[in-house]
């Protein structure tokens, strides 16, 4: 009976004990989550001149932000040379904060100097080079937020000596007529574009690595596929605002998405699942995993919306997916590793980056008309201007001009470091191109055939998608 007793004893005090160590875990959890919580801030400057003989140059050694209790955290600077010839907007830096309120931001100036006429001149700095702005900085947790500044150098210089006249750019930043999305597919945010201006307005946060993106019939709504967070984020384009999350409950690694034409079905690549995925967009709910090749990456609709194509790029051939039952009803044979795939006329497109092809396959025999070989690993196609199929050559750094009449691409267009996403404004005749290997997008101009701009976006930005006209 004694044995019981101490038993009983020794077993209450180990569960007690046990309960106190759950509550102890349990409220630092509460702590750290509640406690620490973070995000993103990116930081852009705009030069303002209208210099033309003069150029100022500065070198930026350090930048940090204070917050309301006089808190300060360093940023990761993304750039140090600072000058009048800038050719517009740039990132200054990006990292993590705390949430909470911000009010100071401060710039450490290593050097200036004035370059006139071939001359070097160097400048004296204040304060030691130390420049505090103030601002209003509301940080929320695991969003990315924008700090947009206007450097006047006109006013920047004072009896030799510089101080920098940077001052936070005022008004509303974001909600323009025209506008470019650019998915950040190393991040976890939209970079939403003014087209007027080439610069960046705002971020609006959504999944973990978003890849592809495809808009409703009506425009209202941007569908974002969430590559690492395996779902899709819906984005209303008139707000700009998140507006709902579809999570995939089966299939994994959506990348690339289509809704056809006269649907209400949205198609979304599950890659790592050698899948499709449909989805009503009204309910959001999903309809069906259809299975298809290995890998598969791009899709596309045909024009009466009966038929949706996909990209088998291990398998080496394309699904044709019949979408009013939702089945597999024929394969198509394509080139090496067939990436993306696009509908053009009379012919389903079909971009092969193993075998440095595009095909050209009718769609109504479903055979090959034609095959056009192009620079190193073509990547995505779009329809251009004037009966030209534009491809981003991912390792040649540019775009082809491709025709199924011709069997090389008879015009280039060079572009930055591995091309992904094309957009084509038709009105300006200009062509937008995401470089994701060095954060850029290209602004090509189709009558003089050349860059005439280039905007810094979030990293590894992957897709574009055009709103507005």
């Amino acid at each position: 009976m004694i044995n019981k007793l101490k038993l009983l004893f020794c077993t209450r005090h180990f569960l007690f004990f046990i309960a106190l160590i759950a509550i102890f875990l349990g409220c630092a959890l509460v702590e750290n989550q509640g406690g620490f919580e973070h995000g993103k801030l990116v930081v852009y400057l705009t030069p303002k001149t209208t210099l033309t003989s003069a150029e100022f140059s500065f070198t930026l050694e350090k930048l940090w932000i204070e917050d309301a209790l006089g808190t300060k955290t360093v940023l990761p600077l993304q750039q140090k040379e600072i000058n009048t010839s800038l050719p517009g907007q740039i990132i200054l830096a990006r990292g993590e904060l705390k949430t909470g309120v911000y009010t100071k931001i401060y710039f450490k100036i290593a050097k200036a100097v004035l370059i006139k006429q071939g001359e070097i001149q160097p400048l004296g700095l204040t304060d030691e080079g130390v420049v505090s702005i103030p601002i209003t900085l509301k940080i929320f947790p695991h969003k990315t937020n924008n700090l947009f500044l206007n450097w006047t150098p006109e006013s920047s210089i004072k009896a030799e000596t510089f101080s920098p006249d940077i001052k936070v750019q005022k008004g509303k930043t974001g909600l323009k007529k025209l506008l470019l999305y650019v998915s950040n597919s190393g991040d976890d945010y939209l970079s939403v574009i003014d087209r007027g201006s080439h610069q960046v307005i705002d971020a609006i946060t959504v999944g973990s690595a978003p890849k592809g993106m495809t808009l409703s019939e009506d425009g209202n709504y941007l569908y974002v596929a969430n590559y690492l967070s395996n779902s899709i984020s819906i984005v209303e384009t008139i707000t700009n605002r998140l507006m709902d999350t579809i999570a995939l409950n089966i299939g994994f690694g959506p990348t690339e998405l289509t809704i056809p034409p006269f649907s209400q079905t949205l198609y979304v690549t599950a890659t790592d699942s050698n899948a499709v995925i449909a989805i009503d967009t009204l309910s959001k709910s999903i309809l069906k995993k259809i299975d298809v090749g290995q890998r598969p990456i791009g899709i596309a609709s045909g024009p009466n919306g009966q038929y949706v194509y996909v990209a088998n790029s291990y398998s080496n051939n394309i699904s044709v997916i019949e979408t009013y039952t939702n089945k597999v009803i024929n394969t198509i044979g394509a080139g090496g590793e067939p990436k993306y795939v696009m509908v053009y006329q009379r012919y389903i497109v079909v971009s092969n980056s193993q075998s440095n092809s595009l095909m050209f396959i009718d769609r109504h025999s479903l055979k090959v008309v034609s095959t056009a070989f192009v620079p190193s690993q073509p990547g995505r196609i779009i329809p251009g201007l004037r009966g030209w199929v534009y491809v981003a050559g991912e390792r040649s750094n540019d775009i082809s001009f491709v025709t199924p009449m011709l069997n090389i691409a008879p015009r280039k267009l060079a572009v930055s470091r591995h091309p992904s996403g094309v957009a084509l404004d038709k009105d300006r005749k200009l062509l937008y191109v995401a470089n994701l290997a060095d954060n850029t997008v290209s602004v090509l101009d189709l009558i003089r055939e050349e860059a005439i701009d280039k905007i810094e976006v979030g990293d590894k930005p992957y897709d574009l998608i055009l709103v507005g006209n």
